[in-house]
């Protein structure tokens, strides 16, 4: 269907350029602001949106739905690990390049199906196990040839052990996040999304500001907006498009649509850093990459096993059924 299409396209549009976007507001390889006050502006803003929607569509109904006690405290809750979950991101972002991020990003899969198996009993099929490792190994084997790459150009590493650990980090606090959704949120499928914003950003808000004000010195030594330009404001910008088509568009894709086009997502950002970045160094501080076939080979393969695990699953599922 045209409403498919054109959610998977926004969905790969946003999840590419968003690391790109970061990277771009790079000063010499380093975030110049607070590394996660763009986070809490983009809290801020959506809190404000969601209950000037609500008051617009609903009036003073809508807006009081916005702070309905009982499911603000289970939406604050979830919140609360998203929050981490962000303010990691942007700490892997400092360290690494937005491709590095996005492949690394991939190993959701693998801790996901841990999760899974933890909470549900549900266990993933020998193929599955098989893919996954896969992806862990072809991931690591990424790192190792960018971080090569780069060292041996004479340029300080895009990839870093810090940055593996806050992306792991961050890819479990995510993953519980969904889950926890999953099962917690269910009594809340017909809230509207805009209020469901609105409840989440309230605890988003002040945890991304107390991560901030306890671990970036920064921030409190030289003020929130320390470093901040229009480059930061762009940020926070695609922060807030972000959360916003996510809750739109995952209405749309089915998780099979989502994995393979955080996929492709890996490519665009691939193929901006190799095709179209250089072109812009002159007005933009990015610089491109060079052309390798070995590191293409990997972003291939990534690509390639992310996809395959996710069509395993789908074959799986369509096997069961069947029985």
């Amino acid at each position: 269907p045209l409403a498919t299409v054109g959610a998977f396209v926004v969905f790969v549009a946003v999840r590419s350029v968003h690391p790109i976007v970061i990277d771009i507001s790079k000063t010499d390889g380093k975030l110049p602001y607070g590394k996660a006050t763009p986070c809490v502006i983009n809290s801020a803003v959506d809190i404000v949106l969601g209950n000037g929607i609500a008051y617009l569509f609903r009036g003073a109904e809508g807006l009081k739905q916005c702070w309905e006690p009982k499911s603000l405290k289970v939406f604050s809750i979830i919140a609360v690990l998203y929050a981490f979950g962000d303010f990691l991101e942007m700490q892997s972002m400092s360290v690494m390049g937005g491709a590095a991020y996005q492949i690394l990003l991939q190993s959701k899969l693998l801790i996901t199906a841990l999760i899974i198996w933890v909470v549900r009993g549900q266990r993933q099929s020998t193929l599955q196990w098989n893919v996954l490792l896969t992806i862990a190994l072809a991931m690591s084997a990424f790192c190792l040839i960018d971080e090569g790459n780069t060292s041996s150009s004479g340029g300080g590493g895009s990839f870093a052990m810090t940055g593996l650990l806050f992306v792991i980090a961050k890819v479990f606090f995510s993953c519980l996040c969904a889950v926890l959704a999953e099962k917690y949120l269910k009594a809340y499928k017909d809230m509207p999304i805009y209020t469901q914003v609105a409840q989440l950003k309230f605890a988003w808000l002040w945890t991304s500001l107390a991560l901030t004000l306890t671990f970036d010195r920064q921030v409190t030594e030289f003020g929130f907006f320390n470093g901040w330009d229009a480059r930061t404001c762009v940020v926070g910008l695609s922060w807030v498009c972000k959360g916003w088509s996510t809750f739109l568009v995952l209405k749309t894709l089915d998780s099979v649509l989502k994995n393979i086009g955080e996929a492709v997502a890996i490519v665009v950002i691939y193929a901006f850093d190799v095709l179209i970045a250089e072109s812009l160094s002159g007005f933009l501080p990015v610089h491109g990459k060079e052309f390798r076939l070995d590191t293409c080979l990997m972003v291939l393969v990534v690509v390639l096993t992310v996809v395959t695990y996710t069509l395993a699953g789908q074959a799986k599922s369509g096997s069961a059924k069947a029985a």
